[in-house]
């Protein structure tokens, strides 16, 4: 026999498939980023946009018993927000808890009723309030006349005839015990977005939109970052796919031509 003997020769193994290791890095850096995200989001709407459920009539039409209302907390509120504000034991005239009213009134506005037309007046500034007021309500029946001190805010419901709010609590509720404003509603399965009605921005009361939504901006940052999980994982399907039949179709062609070599004698 020449050159190698026959029992140093063994035929070529399988290879094996070689991984790109910069692929991979990238691959499992967005990959972090993208679970980051989520679980960020979702932090980020819990923390700045608690909700909770309406327990009464008060706020009728807008907001029905039982409706789910999301929250966006702090006290960056304007006339016209539909607002939640917790208030503490001890205060004269309220019992404590959790209150959702319409924001009528901001420290040292007047707020009166009635006008000549029977309306709510700010500033001298009447409201025209069929946008929101429940059918067939006198904006108020109770007439008042005040001016709010530093802090104090002059909220009323929506479903007037009913509603217990400033006019009876005569400006007791303070601008620090507000939670934050109202800017979604579900009504069951659907969602409403919350939005200044048009007479506070028609009278100069309010402006309209301009405002940062962080619950909001979390949701979008959320939902981006789970569409972004689950692109990668199809491309991470895909590519193992292609690299699987690409190696089995190298490893074939090896086979093939190991199965056709001949032993050297």
């Amino acid at each position: 026999m020449t050159g190698e003997s026959a029992g140093a020769w063994a035929p070529q193994q399988p290879l094996a498939p070689r991984r790109n290791s910069a692929g991979r890095v990238i691959f499992w850096v967005f990959f972090g980023l993208a679970v980051a995200g989520v679980i960020g989001a979702l932090a980020g709407i819990v923390v700045t946009g608690p909700d909770y459920t309406v327990p009464s009539t008060s706020m009728q039409p807008v907001l029905q018993p039982g409706d789910r209302i999301f929250v966006a907390r702090g006290q960056d509120v304007r006339r016209g927000d539909i607002v939640v504000f917790d208030i503490p034991a001890g205060t004269s005239g309220i019992a404590a808890g959790l209150y959702v009213k319409r924001l009528i009134g901001l420290p040292g506005d007047k707020v009166a009723c009635c006008n000549a037309a029977g309306e709510v007046t700010v500033n001298g500034k009447a409201l025209t309030e069929s946008q929101y007021l429940y059918p067939g309500n006198a904006p108020s029946r109770t007439k008042f006349s005040v001016t709010l001190g530093p802090g104090e805010v002059w909220v009323m419901g929506d479903h007037r005839s009913i509603s217990l709010d400033s006019r009876y609590w005569r400006g007791s509720v303070l601008k620090q015990d507000i939670v934050g404003r109202v800017y979604l509603v579900a009504h069951g399965a659907s969602f409403t977005r919350v939005a200044t009605p048009g007479t506070f921005v028609a009278d100069g009361l309010a402006l309209a939109g301009g405002r940062v939504t962080w619950p909001l901006v979390c949701a979008i940052v959320a939902g981006l970052a789970l569409v972004l999980l689950i692109v990668l994982g199809i491309v991470s399907l895909i590519l193992r796919a292609v690299r699987g039949r690409r190696w089995r179709r190298v490893n074939a062609v090896s086979l093939h031509r190991t199965e056709n070599q001949v032993p050297p004698r």
